[in-house]
C-alpha cells in the first residue's frame, strides 16, 4: 500500500512554493502515487526488472541517467549491492534525491547529482553498464549525452535506455491533447523517431541488440497505481495544495495515456553493448 497523499517524503525540508515545478504537495503525490523516490510509473520493480539484464553485483559500477528522485538508484543498489552514480538535469529533483540517499544512509552506493545535458561531465571509461531512464526526451542536442554517456562505459559494458519518442501516428499542429500535455509535462520537449533515436545510439559505439516499444507496460503500470490512489483520496480530507497538484497530475497523466494509446507517443527501450 503506498504512504497516504499528506506523508511526507524523508530527505531535507522542500520549499513549499506552488510556482515551482516540484512544490511540497507534488512531491508528496507523486511518493504516494508512483512509491517514495520516483516520479514516474513502476517504481522498484520496474527499476529492477530494467536493470536486471545488467547482471549487476557488488563490484559493478553503473551511470544512471536521468535519476529523478534517485528512487531507481537505490532500489537497484539495495537489490544488487552495486555503486550507482546516478545524474538528474532537474537541479530541484537532484537535490531533493541527493537528500533521500542521505536519510537512507545510501548517499556513497547510490549517489544523486544534478548534470547539465548541454556539457555532461561523466568520469571517462569509469562505469562498468548504465541505464538511461527518460533522460533524453527533454534534451535538444542528444547527441552531446549520448556521447557522454558512451565514453563513461567500460567496453563491452552494457547499456539500457528509456525515452519517450514519437508513434506511428503523427501528432498535428491542431492536437489539443498533445498540447496540453507538452504544457503540463516535463519541458522542454523534444521527441524524435525510434528509428532515428536507434541510429543516435549506435553513432556512439552501441552495438544496439534490442529495441523494443514498452509503451503497453507503461500504460498498464501508470492506470493500476491511479486506481489505488483514486481509492485513497476518496478517504481523505485534502487540502487545497494537495487537491491542486493532484488535479494537475491527473490532467498531465490522462494526455500521456492518451497519446501511448493512440499511437502517436511511445515508449521505447533499448539495449545495447558499448564496442
Amino acid at each position: 500500500m503506498p504512504a497516504t497523499v499528506a506523508s511526507r517524503p524523508a530527505g531535507p525540508p522542500i520549499v513549499p512554493d506552488e510556482t515551482k515545478v516540484w512544490p511540497e504537495a507534488r512531491l508528496r503525490f507523486l511518493s504516494a502515487l508512483w512509491g517514495e523516490g520516483f516520479i514516474g510509473p513502476g517504481g522498484a520493480e520496474e527499476a529492477l526488472r530494467l536493470s536486471k539484464p545488467l547482471g549487476l553485483q557488488s563490484s559493478h559500477s553503473l551511470l544512471n541517467v536521468g535519476a529523478g528522485l534517485g528512487g531507481a538508484a537505490r532500489s537497484i543498489t539495495s537489490a544488487s549491492g552495486a555503486w550507482v552514480s546516478a545524474f538528474e538535469q532537474d537541479p530541484d529533483l537532484a537535490a531533493v534525491g541527493a537528500g533521500l540517499s542521505k536519510k537512507m544512509q545510501l548517499e556513497k552506493k547510490a549517489e544523486v547529482k544534478a548534470f547539465d545535458p548541454a556539457a555532461p561531465k561523466f568520469r571517462s571509461n569509469y562505469y562498468h553498464h548504465a541505464l538511461v531512464l527518460e533522460a533524453l526526451w527533454m534534451v535538444e542536442k542528444k547527441d552531446v549525452v549520448v556521447a557522454a554517456l558512451s565514453a563513461a562505459v567500460k567496453e563491452a559494458g552494457q547499456v539500457v535506455v528509456t525515452d519517450l519518442t514519437m508513434g506511428e501516428t503523427p501528432i498535428l499542429p491542431e492536437d489539443e491533447t498533445a498540447r496540453t500535455w507538452r504544457e503540463l509535462d516535463r519541458s522542454p520537449i523534444h521527441l524524435m523517431q525510434p528509428e532515428d533515436e536507434t541510429r543516435l545510439l549506435a553513432g556512439h559505439g552501441l552495438d544496439i541488440r534490442i529495441a523494443e516499444d514498452i509503451s503497453a507496460r507503461h500504460v498498464q503500470q501508470a492506470v493500476s497505481s491511479w486506481r489505488a490512489i483514486a481509492e485513497m483520496i476518496s478517504e481523505q480530507n485534502l487540502t487545497r495544495s494537495q487537491a491542486r497538484a493532484i488535479v494537475n497530475e491527473a490532467e498531465l497523466w490522462l494526455r500521456r495515456l492518451a497519446l501511448l494509446r493512440t499511437g502517436r507517443l511511445r515508449l521505447m527501450r533499448w539495449h545495447a553493448i558499448k564496442r
